[in-house]
């Protein structure tokens, strides 16, 4: 453990914690008032959002054929030569419907997308918890540890072989079953908190060795588009009278809001970002993560399961939670200097 680790660990509670689906809040059991912020809502507070409205516009307005040219910073379009504010623009009762209708298309590929990735996520989360075999105290504490009879979890080949990974999803099968083989108890989408920062989140698949606190992350992902390592986009091409995205990548030189932004504003540092917090916050309750033991399953509709190791960006997380204690008012210091009761 660094020392930031060790002074987080002393004010980890042995209390369960509750995720309330509906508003997607996790809270403490015992002290419901007591809210969590999550980490995936944390870690966007360094993300640079879409700004739907200004791109809305924009892409409405080139659907209809006008020669438009995006100026975002200041909120403005030219529009067959003559600049035009967005606020203006949405006043307009004909340029807002077109408005309207590009937001509403994109809402339904945007469910689309959502609806497959859950069914994917859900269909992998289901085959490992209705597996046979018990949890029962290969964890010895609430971090990983669930509630008596309500969980189970892939301990044997056995166990795998009761589902229907191996037809549906032979990669991931054989993936699993070489962690069995090495003596691995593999969980689904687990609760884990950090108490004095107030964060929690949902790890997909952490695989924990058996009679040892080792443990690797792996986390299904169910995007459309190859992941990137480097900022950009996918360009629009025009087919048929309608645009679409095309497979050419534009970078771009976007990086994430201070205090990490030295980093590229990438999807896949993003995701590096969130499966390096929950490691840190595994590490924080005595766990310790395998050597490159971060791992994203790439799935994605017409191509094989891609295999993608993620780095552990543990001096971009201490960074994080050190802006969180001082958001929370509470500076660091190395508590474990006066205090005997180490874990």
């Amino acid at each position: 453990m660094t020392p930031l680790q060790k002074h987080l660990s002393f004010y980890n509670k042995e209390e369960e914690i509750s995720f309330n689906d509906a508003q997607h809040k996790y809270y403490d059991e015992q002290n419901k008032d007591v809210v969590y912020t999550s980490v995936t809502q944390f870690l966007g507070e360094f993300e640079h959002k879409f700004d739907n409205e200004f791109w809305g516009m924009y892409t409405a307005l080139k659907d209809k054929g006008l020669k438009v040219k995006p100026q975002p910073d200041t909120k403005t379009i030219i529009i067959n030569g003559k600049s035009a504010k967005l606020s203006s623009l949405l006043k307009d009762s004909l340029y807002k419907c077109w408005y309207e209708e590009t937001l509403a298309k994109w809402r339904g590929i945007n469910e689309e997308a959502c609806i497959r990735g859950t069914n994917t996520h859900n269909y992998l989360e289901d085959t490992i918890n209705q597996s046979k075999g018990m949890v029962s105290g290969y964890a010895d504490n609430h971090l990983i540890k669930p509630k008596a009879g309500s969980l189970k979890n892939l301990e044997t080949v056995s166990d795998l072989d009761n589902t229907d990974l191996q037809e549906r999803f032979p990669y991931i099968y054989n993936r699993l079953k070489g962690y069995i083989e090495r003596d691995c108890i593999i969980f689904a989408e687990k609760r884990v908190r950090l108490d004095l920062v107030r964060l929690a989140g949902m790890i997909d698949v952490p695989i924990i060795k058996r009679n040892n606190k080792k443990f690797i992350i792996v986390d299904w992902k169910t995007n459309k588009d190859e992941l990137k390592a480097k900022p950009g986009y996918y360009k629009k091409i025009l087919v048929g009278g309608k645009w679409i995205k095309s497979d050419i990548f534009v970078e771009t030189n976007d990086v994430f809001k201070e205090p990490i932004n030295h980093l590229p504003f990438a999807k896949l540092y993003i995701y590096a970002l969130q499966l390096s917090l929950y490691a840190y916050i595994m590490e924080c309750w005595g766990y310790e993560l395998v050597d490159k033991g971060l791992e994203i399953i790439h799935i994605r509709n017409g191509y094989e399961p891609r295999l993608i190791k993620i780095p552990y960006l543990l001096h971009e997380v201490e960074l994080l939670i050190k802006y969180r204690l001082e958001q929370l008012g509470m500076p660091f210091f190395d508590v474990t200097q006066y205090q005997n009761n180490s874990r």
